[in-house]
């Protein structure tokens, strides 16, 4: 019994450095990227973004680490669009939104899972939406990704 619950204890704080590392990340990220100091700001996101995912699926229904990590995903997009890298702009906005749209049309028994999936999707259509008017998405990259072809065509549907 002792066993279990010191490796319980064990867990919990490998958790809680985990959560403190991904939040410094971030908070490095963003300290750079209002210095402008691009590189570095890429670096401390891509780390962030890395830690979060491994968290993420490690543990798919904890909505904190998928929002931290839909909040890097949005940070790195930022990035890339403020140096002009507008196909890596659109890439991070897409790959959670992707992902989550995944999550709820998969068999997955755990409707909870799908329900915090939902929540996140929430999440990534405005950004999405938001780029498409000051960045009008080219042809071929709404070819790359399948969702975004009717994602805005829904959009369109609703203004109409």
């Amino acid at each position: 019994m002792a066993h279990h619950q010191y490796q319980h204890q064990e867990n919990y704080q490998h958790q809680e450095n985990t959560h403190l590392q991904w939040k410094s990340l971030l908070k490095l990220g963003n300290n750079c990227f209002y210095k402008k100091q691009w590189d570095k700001a890429e670096f401390f996101y891509s780390e962030a973004y890395d830690l979060l995912a491994f968290c993420y699926r490690k543990n798919p229904m904890c909505s904190d680490t998928l929002m931290a990590w839909i909040c890097s995903c949005h940070n790195l997009s930022t990035l890339y669009e403020q140096r002009g890298k507008m196909t890596l702009a659109l890439r991070f906005l897409m790959v959670p939104h992707d992902y989550l749209l995944e999550i709820t049309k998969s068999k997955i028994a755990d409707e909870d899972i799908k329900l915090i999936a939902f929540k996140g999707i929430s999440l990534t259509l405005s950004p999405i939406l938001t780029f498409n008017k000051k960045h009008p998405i080219c042809n071929s990259c709404i070819e790359e990704f399948k969702s975004l072809k009717s994602l805005l065509e829904q959009h369109n549907n609703v203004l109409h």
